[in-house]
């Protein structure tokens, strides 16, 4: 009954434009960006401008129509397969136009950024700052819930989500957020089991790069520099029975959009909680670890294939209180997140649905033969999905780095 085996080697690493046209209406990026957009566009691709967008007077969200009013050409003159480029907005293939007074209903379909650029570079380098009105907003299921603010820079949401209650509390300060990430379980009432992520977060750069040849991407890397921060992971369980959760959570906790070169582009911060348990009635556990570290996570594609482009860095994983793991029966706890979670959105196609450091800890008892055991994980990992940029599917998995620590090993446990 291995179960710290099963969750900390597996759970993470699965889950793990004819004419240039720039436009000189964008906002001038801030320095700490460093947004280029270098592009050609391709025959049949329409640039509707920062101004010229101003004509779009109605959009039909569910079906991808859109309503525009007045004559300029760019409108009027739109035909089937055109490739529509709406600034700060939508990127669409025409498929039906029809005309009434002054106004132009398009229809679109599903086209690709590679169908829109034919040669270029597009990059961005953005730095995440949580000292720059940052006010977190979680995002459930298309609903913004805004979180209580509990002073100028505190923010805290608490909400039950099956047999789980999760309360989340972030403090933004000039160089890093503080983060608390509690999940609790009840049953007739005492807490049973109770799982708790504490520390902070630095402030660090998001970097992403992109170049198109003939149409095709050619190249492409995603880098977050500078992550440095501090967790204490602490389980405590005692008679909880089973409890198994893979909690991608359905939250975006902090959003940082920005616009290049008429591209809407999207940094989301999330969390992924992962808990594996079985506690016997007589059973408990509690094991308490910090991590400290300063890393960079990264990819990059050169064309054919991804690879990692990631340090580990300075790491270190200290227990906080000697674990203890028992009952009369097997017992194995696990608990661990991805924190922070990362994904980078081109238009509304993420191209890195997650790229993310990962902290896990666990015990377990087993009696055949008897063993007690106590360990920590620290993993790097992302995920790329390619087809909004490739024009075909493309996806990849790549697990960083993954560093393991034996906390505690009493008894006549097998050799790893």
């Amino acid at each position: 009954m291995k179960y710290i085996k099963l969750f900390l080697i597996s759970a993470f690493v699965v889950f793990l434009f004819n004419t240039c046209e720039k436009d000189d209406h964008e906002s001038p990026p801030s320095d700490t960006e460093n947004r280029v957009y270098d592009v050609t566009l391709t025959d049949n691709t329409v640039f509707i401008d920062s101004l010229l967008v101003n004509s779009l007077v109605r959009i039909d969200s569910a079906d991808y129509v859109y309503y525009f009013t007045g004559s300029d050409p760019k409108i009027t003159n739109l035909q089937v397969d055109d490739i529509l480029f709406i600034y700060g907005l939508a990127l669409r293939r025409v498929t039906d136009i029809t005309y009434a007074g002054d106004t132009t209903r398009v229809e679109t379909g599903y086209a690709t950024l590679n169908e829109a650029i034919r040669d270029g570079e597009i990059s961005w380098n953005k730095e995440i700052n949580f000292s720059k009105g940052v006010i977190p907003v979680v995002q459930m299921k298309g609903e913004n819930i805004p979180f209580k603010s509990t002073g100028a820079d505190d923010f805290e949401k608490e909400f039950e989500y099956g047999d789980y209650k999760y309360r989340i509390k972030f403090t933004f300060a000039d160089t890093a957020a503080h983060v608390e990430f509690e999940i609790t379980k009840e049953l007739a009432k005492p807490i049973t089991a109770r799982f708790l992520a504490k520390g902070f977060i630095g402030n660090f750069y998001s970097k992403t790069e992109m170049k198109f040849e003939n149409s095709k991407l050619t190249k492409f890397g995603q880098k977050n520099s500078d992550m440095k921060g501090e967790l204490t992971l602490n389980l405590t369980v005692a008679g909880s029975g089973r409890d198994e959760i893979t909690f991608d959570f359905p939250v975006v906790l902090l959003k940082f959009p920005m616009i290049v070169g008429g591209i809407p582009v999207t940094i989301n911060l999330k969390v992924l909680f992962v808990i594996n348990c079985v506690v016997p009635v007589d059973g408990s556990s509690q094991v308490e670890v910090k991590f400290t570290y300063n890393s960079t996570t990264g990819i990059k594609y050169d064309g054919v294939d991804v690879s990692a482009d990631a340090s580990i860095g300075e790491q270190n994983m200290e227990e906080n209180k000697i674990p203890q793991t028992g009952a009369s029966s097997a017992i194995g706890v696990n608990f661990g997140l991805a924190f922070p979670r990362l994904e980078i959105g081109v238009f509304d196609k993420l191209v890195v649905p997650w790229i993310q450091t990962a902290f896990l800890i666990g015990g377990d008892y087993t009696f055949t033969p008897p063993c007690q055991q106590a360990k920590c994980q620290f993993i790097g990992a992302c995920g790329v999905d390619f087809k909004f940029l490739l024009g075909y599917s493309y996806s990849a998995n790549k697990t960083l780095w993954q560093e393991e620590k034996v906390l505690l090993q009493a008894g006549e446990c097998p050799e790893n």
